[in-house]
């Protein structure tokens, strides 16, 4: 049966969403469903968000809108309640950068990250458009793409990058190397990270106990002060491997490149990057041909709670060291 293809646009005065698809079913005349309604594959989508006289284009498939929507629902609801926290699913992600501005963080084809910061007006409008798109396609969810990738070949999850044979040490920068077993390994490890959602914490009853001596106190503090040198340890290499994971997927070292770029990279407690300042004047010139373009060279004063600085060395041969700072 021949199919046809439907679109449509859903406008707002800072974005524009654009959807579109094929179905094969017939149109019914007395049916008041959206025609969108009836699309059943091919899915694809485009958003722009004007900027003032400048806009940004995205663009993505039905598990990408699927995520956007979600995502931010989950943010603006955090918003109204008071609580702004950063969000994300899959290959969206939004997280608060102050009072007014919001970064928009979203996975772009097999490669690219994109980035745009939306202010509260653009935020709602968004927010507008997206309602609209899960009541016109409630199944949107269900759309497959046309297309079946390896695994390697699929998009991965913003919040953790897939790339093989990357091992982390405390304050040692290791090369990220890949083979083929390494990388099924840690595709299986992230899609666990990414898939398996958070059981809640079940408040548990407190069982009676004596009074402790001074002398039981004092064997126990230093267990404690362990424990919270481990998690702030484990915060640490937490960010620097998501960093690693993160860079080692993008970066592409310029045939001409014959010595390392060094800069100070600074993360948020969430892993997203706030920027990244050039250590010497080869790093600033070659910084356009970096993963680290779009970022600031100055980080935010003060730092956010949480966030972290890192030294990243990108060098010829598409070698990586990330290193505490």
């Amino acid at each position: 049966m021949p199919s046809a293809t439907l679109s449509h646009t859903y406008q707002q005065p800072t974005s524009t969403l654009t959807v579109q698809g094929e179905t094969s079913l017939l149109p019914d005349e007395n049916s008041t469903a959206p025609p969108v309604q009836a699309i059943q594959r091919g899915f694809e989508c485009q958003l722009e968000i004007r900027q003032g006289e400048t806009s940004k284009r995205l663009w993505g498939d039905s598990v990408w809108l699927n995520d956007l929507i979600t995502v931010i629902d989950r943010y603006v609801e955090s918003q109204l309640k008071g609580e702004p926290k950063g969000t994300f699913s899959g290959t969206v992600a939004i997280r608060p950068l102050d009072f007014i501005f919001h970064r928009l963080t979203v996975r772009q084809g097999e490669e690219a990250i994109a980035q745009v910061d939306l202010s509260m007006t653009q935020l709602y409008d968004l927010l507008e458009n997206l309602t609209q798109v899960a009541t016109d396609i409630p199944h949107l969810s269900s759309l497959k793409s046309q297309v079946v990738r390896a695994w390697y070949r699929q998009p991965t999850g913003i919040a953790a990058l897939v790339v093989g044979g990357i091992a982390v040490v405390a304050g040692v920068g290791v090369l990220a190397t890949r083979t083929p077993e390494a990388e099924n390994q840690t595709a299986n490890r992230v899609q666990e990270q990414l898939t398996t959602p958070a059981s809640p914490t079940q408040p548990q009853p407190l069982a009676a106990t004596p009074p402790e001596s001074a002398e039981t106190a004092g064997q126990e503090a230093a267990p404690a002060a362990s424990r919270t040198l481990s998690a702030d340890l484990e915060a640490d290499l937490d960010l620097l491997s998501r960093l690693q994971e993160q860079l080692a997927a993008q970066w592409q070292s310029p045939p001409d490149l014959q010595e390392s770029l060094v800069y100070q990279v600074t993360v948020d407690a969430t892993g997203s990057l706030l920027a990244a300042e050039p250590a010497n004047e080869l790093a600033q010139a070659r910084l356009g041909q970096t993963p680290l373009a779009d970022l600031p060279e100055l980080p935010p004063d003060p730092l956010p709670t949480g966030a972290e600085q890192f030294r990243v060395s990108l060098g010829p041969d598409n070698q990586l060291e990330v290193t505490r700072d």
